[in-house]
Order: C-alpha cells, then sequence, then structure tokens
C-alpha cells in the first residue's frame, strides 16, 4: 500500500474522468483491483491512514487514503489538509444511520450487497449522503436502480 499511498500524495483527483490515469494505469482500473483487496482492509486499524468519526455513530472507523480519494470528492477535500498517518477526522453527513454501508462499498465495490441495504425507506437518506460525499456514478447507477425497480414502480 505504500507504494500506491506515495503516488497518492502527488497527485491531484479533482474531477478526474474515466480516461483519468495514474502512472499510466486508467483509475477505473485501480479501483476495481482496490475493491478487490477492500475486505481486508476495511475497518483495520493496524494499516490505516485515519481515525474517522461520524457524527451520530459511535465508533469510530479506521480509513485509508487509497479508497476514499478515488471515489470520494468530499474525503479528496478532507485529505488535501491531512498530510500524516494516524490522524483523527470528524465529519457530518446527513444521514449517519447510513453511512457505514457506503463506506462498506467503497472498500469491496460489492453492488448487490450495497442494493440489499436499501429500502423505500432509507432511500432518500442514501442519495442524500451519496450527493454530500460526493460518491461516483457506479454506487449512483446502485440507487438508480433500486429506485426504477422498487421505489418508482409503486
Amino acid at each position: 500500500m505504500s507504494t500506491i499511498s506515495s503516488r497518492f500524495q502527488k497527485i491531484q483527483f479533482r474531477n478526474f474522468s474515466s480516461a483519468a490515469t495514474i502512472d499510466g494505469i486508467p483509475v477505473t482500473f485501480i479501483i476495481s483491483k482496490l475493491h478487490q483487496l477492500g475486505p481486508v482492509y476495511l475497518d483495520d486499524k493496524s494499516t490505516s491512514f485515519a481515525e474517522l468519526y461520524v457524527n451520530g455513530i459511535e465508533r469510530p472507523f479506521w480509513v485509508h487514503k487509497e479508497w476514499l480519494i478515488l471515489q470520494s470528492s468530499f474525503f479528496q477535500n478532507i485529505f488535501e489538509t491531512i498530510k500524516t498517518n494516524n490522524s483523527i477526522i470528524r465529519i457530518t453527513v446527513p444521514s449517519p444511520e447510513n453511512f457505514e454501508s457506503l463506506l462498506e462499498f467503497l472498500y469491496d465495490g460489492d453492488s448487490d450487497k450495497l442494493y440489499d441495504t436499501l429500502t423505500q425507506d432509507n432511500y432518500y437518506s442514501v442519495w442524500k449522503n451519496i450527493e454530500y460525499l460526493g460518491l461516483g456514478p457506479e454506487i449512483r447507477a446502485i440507487c438508480i436502480a433500486f429506485y426504477q425497480n422498487q421505489v418508482d414502480s409503486t
């Protein structure tokens, strides 16, 4: 992970397109590889970059810069100001009760698992978090599919 981290520190990811590359490697390919590794690193204190506290959630999350900056404009902005490991980050999101499933998706990319967490009652709250965190088109597509299949059809 340290090689990837050092490359990320040199590159600014604002508004990257699907054609964006890091050292000639497409960002979408890097994200797919991170998703393969994600279940091992999800909430792993020993390898984390920072300790994340979300207002409204009692426990901290141990997060890795690599997963978050490529998939969230919100976290891109946060990590621009944080340069050292073991930092403590405190954030507020519109719907904290739906944050953990989104974070898990950023690590594992499991569309089916995220889709299964959506309900007609929480859909709008999840969407507000997605917008607030500036998450990418893949996660938005999952929510749109849920809306079309479950919400709009009623």
